[in-house]
C-alpha cells in the first residue's frame, strides 16, 4: 500500500530497529529527530527537529498519512524535562498533525502509566485505569489524555498503545510477560496506517506472551493481532524470581526515587 508515515524518535534504539520492517514497496519514511537518522534509505527523508519545534514539525509531517510517536526521554527524568520533552512534545505532535492534516496519530505510552497495578488488580478490566509509578508514566498519562482531547476535538484518529518491554529479546522473567518484539511494533503501526474511522483508542503494546496478563482484545479491535510469544526465550532467564500476580506491572520502577534520571 502507498503511504507516507512520519516516525519520531527514528534515531532511538526502538526506532532504528522498526525502520527497516516499514520500508514496503511505494512508501515513504520520514524519519525525525534531534540528531540524524543514520542509513537512511532512498524511501527514507531525514529531518532534524525536535517535538518542541511546532513549525519544524508541522513542516516535517506535511503530506503524511500517520505519524508514529516514539519520541522523548525513555526513562525517568526531572519533572521539568518530563514537562518539556514528553508532554509538552506530545501536544506538539497532535497539533502539528492537525495543522497539517495528517488523519492518524499513533501515540507511544507505556506500561508505565499503569505502573502501580498489578496482575491481580487487573483482573477482570480490558484497560486499567490510570496508576503511574513515576513522572515517567505521569507524562504518558497526560499524553493519553492529550490524544483524547485530539480525537474528539479534531476528528483525528488517534492510539496510544501502552508499550511493555521494547527488547529484542526478553531479558527477565518479567519480560516474558511485558515483551513486545519489533516484529509485532511493526504490526500495530500496518494495522493503525489502515485505521479508516476517526476516533481515540488505548490498546496494549504487547506481543502474544503465553505469560501474558492483559487483555489484547482492544487492540484486536483496531486490527492489531500481535503474533510473537516470548516463551521461545524461557528457557535464557529460568533462574530469574518469579513474577507474581502481586508484583506491581512497573517493578522497580515504583521504588526508583521520582525525578531522578535513569531506570530501576
Amino acid at each position: 500500500m502507498s503511504s507516507s508515515i512520519v516516525l519520531t524518535g527514528a534515531a532511538g534504539s526502538v526506532g532504528t530497529r522498526l525502520r527497516p520492517l516499514l520500508r514496503t514497496e511505494g512508501r515513504r519514511l520520514t524519519l525525525v529527530d534531534i540528531v540524524p537518522a543514520l542509513g537512511a534509505g532512498p524511501s527514507e527523508r531525514t529531518v532534524t527537529t525536535s517535538v518542541t519545534d511546532l513549525d519544524g514539525l508541522t513542516a516535517a509531517v506535511a503530506g503524511a498519512d500517520t505519524i508514529v510517536h516514539l519520541a522523548g526521554y525513555a526513562s525517568e527524568m526531572p519533572w521539568e524535562d518530563i514537562m518539556c520533552v514528553n508532554i509538552d512534545g506530545g501536544r506538539v505532535v497532535l497539533e502539528a498533525a492537525r495543522r497539517a492534516g495528517v488523519p492518524r496519530v499513533l501515540l507511544a505510552s507505556s506500561i508505565h502509566a499503569v505502573g502501580f497495578h498489578t496482575p491481580r488488580s487487573m483482573e477482570g478490566m480490558r484497560l486499567p485505569s490510570a496508576r503511574p509509578d513515576t513522572y515517567y508514566g505521569v507524562g504518558k498519562v497526560v499524553l493519553e489524555a492529550l490524544g483524547q482531547l485530539y480525537a474528539d476535538r479534531f476528528g483525528m484518529s488517534v492510539v496510544a498503545a501502552r508499550l511493555g518491554t521494547v527488547e529484542p529479546e526478553p531479558s527477565s522473567i518479567r519480560s516474558l510477560s511485558t515483551w513486545l518484539s519489533i516484529a509485532d511494533l511493526a504490526r500495530l503501526v500496518e494495522a493503525v496506517n489502515r485505521l479508516e474511522q476517526p476516533g481515540f483508542h488505548t490498546v496494549w503494546g504487547l506481543s502474544a506472551n503465553q505469560r501474558g496478563f492483559a487483555d489484547l482484545s482492544a487492540g484486536a479491535e483496531i486490527g492489531f493481532v500481535p503474533l510473537d510469544d516470548a516463551e521461545v526465550y524461557a528457557s535464557r532467564v529460568v533462574s530469574d524470581p518469579p513474577f507474581g500476580v502481586d508484583e506491581p506491572l512497573g517493578s522497580g520502577w515504583v521504588h526508583h526515587p521520582l525525578g531522578t534520571p535513569g531506570w530501576s
